[in-house]
C-alpha cells in the first residue's frame, strides 16, 4: 500500500482532493463496507487511518483495513460494546445503545466529510466535548470550502450523519444516492 493511509493521501494533497475524486473514493469505500456487511461483519472503526491507498496516484484504490474491532452479527442482532474512534463513532455507540450495521454508515459520512473539508464534522481537543458535539450539535457545513461543494454532496452527508440510527440512510440507499451516480457508472464500466 504505497499510498499509505487515506489521511496521508488526503494531507499530501492539502486536503483538496476535488469532489469528483471523493465521489470515486467514497463509492469504493461504500462498496467495501457493503461487502463486509453481506457477510455479517460490522467494522466499527472506519476512519481515514483505516483506509489504505494502493499507491499515491489519482488512480489509487482505497482498501479497508484493521479489523481489530470488527464483529460478526446476524441480520437481527445488535452489539452494545462502545468501540470506535472519537470523531468517527456513531451517537448510538456513544450512548451505549444497541447498534448494528448503521454505525459503519455514520463513519462513512464522517470519512466523506473529512475528505471534502479536511476536518471532521464533530471534533474538539477535548474528548468530552467531541462526545457532546456528536450527540447534541446539529451538523453544519460552515467552513468556507463547503461553499464550492455541491448540494447533492451535502444532502448525502446529512443523511449519513443523521443522529437517530433508525432514521439514518441505509448503505444501499447511500450507494444509490444521486451524488454517487457518476462514480457508480464509472465503476460499472470498469467491471
Amino acid at each position: 500500500m504505497a499510498g499509505k493511509d487515506a489521511f496521508d493521501y488526503t494531507q499530501r494533497r492539502k486536503f483538496d482532493l476535488g469532489e469528483p475524486r471523493v465521489q470515486e473514493l467514497g463509492y469504493q469505500i461504500g462498496l467495501a463496507i457493503k461487502y463486509l456487511h453481506s457477510f455479517g461483519i460490522v467494522h466499527r472503526d472506519i476512519k481515514l487511518e483505516n483506509i489504505m491507498m494502493t499507491d499515491n496516484t489519482e488512480k489509487s484504490v482505497p482498501k479497508l483495513v484493521d479489523f481489530g474491532l470488527a464483529k460478526m452479527i446476524g441480520p437481527n442482532e445488535t452489539a452494545t460494546e462502545p468501540f470506535g474512534t472519537l470523531g468517527y463513532v456513531a451517537p448510538e455507540v456513544l450512548r451505549k445503545q444497541p447498534y448494528s450495521f448503521s454505525c459503519d454508515v455514520w463513519s462513512l459520512g464522517c470519512v466523506l466529510y473529512a475528505m471534502l473539508s479536511g476536518s471532521l464534522p464533530y471534533d474538539s481537543e477535548h474528548q468530552k466535548e467531541t462526545i457532546r458535539m456528536t450527540l447534541e450539535v446539529p451538523l453544519e457545513f460552515d467552513l468556507p470550502c463547503w461553499n464550492t461543494i455541491s448540494d447533492s454532496a451535502k444532502d448525502l452527508i446529512t443523511k449519513l450523519l443523521t443522529k437517530d440510527q433508525n432514521k439514518r440512510i441505509t448503505l444501499d440507499e447511500a450507494l444509490n444516492h444521486k451524488w454517487f451516480s457518476s462514480a457508480a457508472k464509472k465503476f460499472a464500466s470498469m467491471q
